[in-house]
C-alpha cells in the first residue's frame, strides 16, 4: 500500500511582549518545548509591540498587561485595529474583575495569570489560536457573573440586537460563545466555511463589534445568548 503524505500543520507563531527579559526568556524556553509553537519576536514596550506584530503578523501575542509608558491594553487595541486576525493573550499578574473586562473589550483573546500552571499556558496558547475566548478555570466563572451583572439595564440594547438578527446568525452566535471553532460550526450546521463567514461579517455589523470576541461580550453582557 503506497503510503499517503499528510502535510503537517504550521506552527503557531507567537510574539512575546513583556519589559522583563528574565520572565520573556522563561516563556521562550516554555514555548520552544511545544513543538506546535513558533516565537518570531519579542517586544519590551507597548509601541515596539505593535511595530512587531505589524512586521512578524504573529498567530498569537502574549501581551504583559503592565508596560512602561503605555500598557498592554492600549497595545492590544492597536495591534487588533492593525492586525484584527491576531489573537491577543493577556498576561498580568493580578485578576481584578475590571481590568480582565477592560482587556477582554479591548480586543484580547483570553487573559492569562503569570503564575498559572505552564501547561495552561500552552493549552490557552493553543485554545486562542483557533478562536476560543480564553479565561483560566479561576477566572471564567467570576468574570461571566460579573458581565452578566446588570444586563436588565440593557435589555432593550439586546433586544435591538436580537430583532436584527435572523435565527441562522442567533444560533451562531450560541455556538461562538460555547467556544466552537469556526469549521466546527459550518460543519454542525451544514454550510460552507464562507457561508459561515459572510455570516459572521454580518453578525459583526449589526453588533456593531470588530470580531468574535466582542461579539461573545455583547452576547453575554446584554443577555442576547443565555449561558
Amino acid at each position: 500500500m503506497q503510503a499517503v503524505n499528510v502535510a503537517e500543520e504550521e506552527p503557531i507563531k507567537v510574539e512575546l511582549v513583556d519589559d522583563h527579559s528574565v520572565f520573556r526568556h522563561g516563556m521562550r524556553e516554555l514555548l520552544e518545548e511545544d513543538p506546535g509553537l513558533r516565537v518570531v519576536a519579542e517586544a519590551d514596550t507597548a509601541d515596539s509591540a505593535v511595530e512587531k506584530a505589524i512586521e512578524y503578523h504573529p498567530d498569537v501575542v502574549l501581551m504583559d498587561i503592565n508596560l512602561p509608558l503605555k500598557n498592554g491594553i492600549q497595545a492590544t487595541r492597536e495591534i487588533k485595529a492593525e492586525l484584527p486576525g491576531t489573537v491577543v493573550l493577556v498576561l498580568s499578574a493580578f485578576d481584578a474583575d475590571e481590568q480582565i473586562i477592560e482587556a477582554l473589550e479591548a480586543g484580547a483573546g483570553g487573559y492569562l495569570l503569570k503564575d498559572d500552571d505552564p501547561n495552561t499556558m500552552l493549552s490557552a496558547i493553543h485554545a486562542a489560536s483557533s478562536g476560543k475566548l480564553y479565561l483560566g478555570p479561576s477566572l471564567a466563572k467570576r468574570v461571566l457573573q460579573r458581565l452578566m451583572k446588570g444586563r436588565e439595564h440593557k435589555a432593550a440594547m439586546a433586544q435591538g440586537g436580537r430583532s436584527e438578527l435572523t435565527p441562522r446568525e442567533i444560533e451562531i452566535l450560541r455556538w461562538l460563545v460555547e467556544g466552537k471553532k469556526i469549521r466546527e460550526v459550518a460543519r454542525a450546521l451544514g454550510i460552507s466555511e464562507r457561508t459561515m463567514r459572510n455570516h459572521l461579517r454580518n453578525i459583526f455589523r449589526k453588533l456593531g463589534v470588530r470580531d468574535r470576541i466582542q461579539a461573545i461580550l455583547y452576547a453575554v453582557r446584554t443577555g442576547l445568548v443565555k449561558l
